[in-house]
């Protein structure tokens, strides 16, 4: 049965997917028999000029066609032909246009993106089509899924088909349409309309969600109108940041939005730039919730002010351009649902961007209090505005190096953001196969039909992608990463959660079970690659891993080299088209920094002469008074501190809260013998930190997180001595962090 979902534009649109094979007898339609193409591909040659030279370029039926030709000749080694035309009695494959000539029927899909595909054989012949060039390049695709085909991951190895000397197909109906409106899948050097994305179901409407106020308002007013730019410290500056409040400011805005789209954007971002370059005039000000804060950073909601200033845009914007949803970010301090019970106009699109929220759990998890605030927030804003949509990242963010998975993640959340009425999902995604992988391919299937079986994906996923023998060993190598993290008590970011998933045990556990999957796809050459690439990225972790774990003995030398190896193994990776840039980039910033200033501080002449404890003893000092009380004594009565560690867990780990303020930690240590020069070496601490021995003050961090030295000569003696450190963490770097983070060493 073939069911029909009617939905308007803008509207939740419900997946339709179905294959009718009709049961009635009849003769398989040839396409290729015994290695020899029977079928001719018929697809118009049509195509627009291009350029300046009027050079043609390829138009999507032909695409489709090629696409055809590429892979059927993978699977048979036939090579089909492409025409405009088929003598008649020829067998043919009606592609796009030609096939819409020859009866087939698209209209009657209810898409809304105008997405829906069809694909029928009636025994004679093979017509495929889709009401755009993207469907219409996916209705082949879907043909050749049909015919056993997969595309697992954007690299040749990703490539699946069966081996076959004849291919043919019995009578059959497909129809489909995506269940969102808009479904992109994107990253850093992975631009673009790929076959992998489009095969798997990125497309549909457009909708711009970037950084985007630059576009829309020159800075050339400021001569005349400084008041339409913001008030900072007292100051109108000229910059992309605006005076929202402003009613001048809002028509110029409008006006430029609608340029914009007359000039091809049909549906622009209104999304201010990234930071926190808010406006602080008084009026921009008064429209702020005092009562609403967000979570994250502690500071006062700004939402308010913004949507009243999208609500008014908007408003203009639809009396010439009423076609087009303008998109904007729910972000930064602006993350939360409005308070002031507006609804917001038809045309207004609000991208729910949750960078600062756990991501590792799914949305709603009752043991992730950032993923459960989420749910409410989602629902706040479906009861703000008629059109939501969702924005996110499909890795870890700040950490690209070890395996994660998000497949009970995605099998939640994708459907869940559906039935809240999201109409796209919009996934940054670094394509770093062998360490996201499965959950990359399941996110963007069930992007394009949230209603799929998530578990019959994977299945068939790891089945085919790894064969008979290797398959389960590598489904149960996934499955098991994948309950790590869902079983994951805290939620700090970056690398800084990594040693609670992957502990030795469990490390040697996904080593034995790489190495029996090696065994068994031994006998197939692209089986044996697969697992060969999984294994690159448990090396990373494997190597992650003894990297923190000599930083924390005082063995700098022994991470430096190490954290070399892995780098060069990253770049390697990368050259040969499996790796990203931002791993290696972010492995130099948030490791490599630390490990070689490490290795600079205690190579000879200097020595270790120990690392100190792990554990501290904590205070929150919310009235910053700290210094008053004299904390940094030496003999200030700090037993009512909490006792907590250092570098071996964050403070979120420790269920301790992270709070933006000021953070004191002491420790004493006993040094029996004389020391000629000592010095204090910081890995590193979330916050500006100042340093305290027996009472004096001996240095400070140049930068949050970033190692420093302090000369603790002057103040040093021997036997005991207390060491305090002052942390400002007033201002988030990472989530769930705060803190000293890595070890602290005395260095002679």
């Amino acid at each position: 049965m073939i069911h029909h979902f009617k939905s308007a534009l803008g509207c939740v649109c419900l997946a339709a997917i179905h294959i009718l094979s009709l049961t009635a007898p009849a003769v398989a339609f040839d396409v290729v028999r015994d290695g020899r193409p029977i079928a001719t591909i018929v697809a118009r040659a049509e195509a627009a000029a291009s350029g300046k030279s009027k050079r043609r370029v390829e138009s999507a039926d032909q695409r489709a066609a090629g696409v055809l030709v590429e892979w059927i000749k993978k699977m048979t080694g036939a090579e089909l032909p492409v025409a405009e035309s088929a003598p008649a009695g020829t067998p043919v494959i009606l592609v796009g246009a030609t096939a819409v000539a020859a009866g087939l029927q698209l209209d009657g899909i209810d898409s809304p993106s105008r997405e829906g595909l069809r694909v029928v054989c009636d025994g004679r012949r093979v017509l495929l089509g889709g009401q755009n060039d993207t469907a219409t390049i996916k209705a082949a695709c879907r043909l050749l899924e049909h015919w056993g085909c997969r595309y697992y991951m954007d690299h040749p190895l990703g490539e699946v088909f069966p081996n076959v000397r004849s291919l043919s197909v019995d009578k059959l109906e497909l129809r489909e349409q995506p269940g969102f409106l808009y479904r992109s899948i994107w990253g850093s050097q992975w631009s673009g309309d790929t076959l992998w994305k489009i095969w798997n179901g990125h497309g549909g409407v457009p909708l711009n969600t970037g950084h985007a106020w630059g576009h829309y308002v020159s800075r050339d007013l400021f001569g005349r109108h400084p008041d339409y730019f913001r008030l900072r410290n007292g100051q109108r500056e000229p910059s992309d940041w605006y005076c929202t409040s402003n009613p001048g400011l809002r028509r110029v805005f409008a006006q430029g939005v609608i340029e914009r789209i007359q000039g091809g954007a049909q549906h622009p971002s209104l999304s201010p730039p990234d930071g926190r370059g808010y406006c602080e005039c008084d009026r921009c000000a008064a429209q702020d919730d005092p009562h609403s804060r967000e979570p994250s950073s502690g500071h006062v909601c700004i939402t308010n002010r913004y949507v009243d200033f999208y609500q008014e845009v908007a408003q203009q914007v639809r009396k010439t351009c009423p076609d087009s949803i303008l998109n904007f970010y729910c972000y930064a301090d602006y993350t939360q649902a409005p308070t002031s019970g507006i609804r917001l106009e038809p045309n207004l699109c609000a991208w729910i961007a949750p960078i600062r929220y756990c991501r590792y759990h799914r949305i709603g998890d009752p043991a992730c209090p950032s993923r459960w605030q989420l749910r409410d927030l989602i629902d706040g804003w479906a009861a703000a505005a008629q059109k939501i949509a969702y924005r996110t990242y499909n890795y870890n963010l700040a950490e690209c190096c070890v395996p994660v998975s998000l497949l009970s993640v995605w099998k939640h959340d994708i459907p869940y953001l559906q039935q809240k009425g999201c109409i796209g999902i919009n996934l940054e995604t670094l394509a770093n196969w062998q360490i996201y992988g499965p959950h990359i391919y399941l996110s963007i299937r069930l992007a394009y039909d949230p209603q799929a079986d998530a578990d019959a994906i994977m299945d068939e996923y790891f089945a085919k992608f790894y064969g008979r023998q290797a398959g389960p060993l590598l489904q149960q190598y996934w499955t098991e990463i994948d309950r790590a993290f869902v079983r994951l008590r805290t939620h700090s970011g970056s690398f800084y959660a990594l040693h609670l998933v992957y502990t030795p045990d469990f490390l040697r556990h996904l080593d034995d079970l790489l190495t029996r999957a090696s065994a068994a796809a031994r006998g197939d050459k692209a089986y044996a690659a697969r697992v060969a690439f999984a294994a690159e990225g448990l090396k990373n972790a494997q190597q992650y891993i003894a990297v923190r774990d000599a930083m924390n003995a005082g063995d700098f030398a022994q991470a430096k080299r190490v954290c070399d190896e892995l780098l060069a193994r990253s770049e390697a990776n990368r050259s040969q088209g499996q790796g990203n840039h931002y791993t290696i980039e972010y492995l130099k910033r948030f490791v490599g920094k630390h490990v070689d200033a490490g290795a600079e501080a205690t190579a000879a002449p200097h020595r270790v002469v120990q690392v100190l404890p792990d554990k501290w003893r904590l205070t929150y000092d919310e009235t910053d008074s700290g210094l008053a009380q004299g904390y940094h004594q030496p003999d200030f009565d700090d037993w009512s501190w909490t006792p907590v560690a250092t570098y071996s867990d964050t403070l979120d780990a420790q269920r301790l809260p992270d709070r933006q303020t000021i953070l004191w930690y002491r420790v004493a240590i006993e040094v029996p013998s004389p020391l000629r020069q000592p010095a204090l070496f910081l890995t590193e601490v979330d916050g500006d930190a100042r340093v305290w021995v027996n009472g004096r003050e001996v240095g400070a961090s140049e930068k949050k997180r970033t190692p420093f030295t302090v000369d603790a000569g002057a103040a040093w003696k021997r036997g005991q001595n207390v060491i305090a450190v002052r942390v400002d963490h007033s201002s988030i770097t990472d989530l769930f962090l705060g803190g000293i983070l890595r070890p602290v060493l005395l260095i002679e």
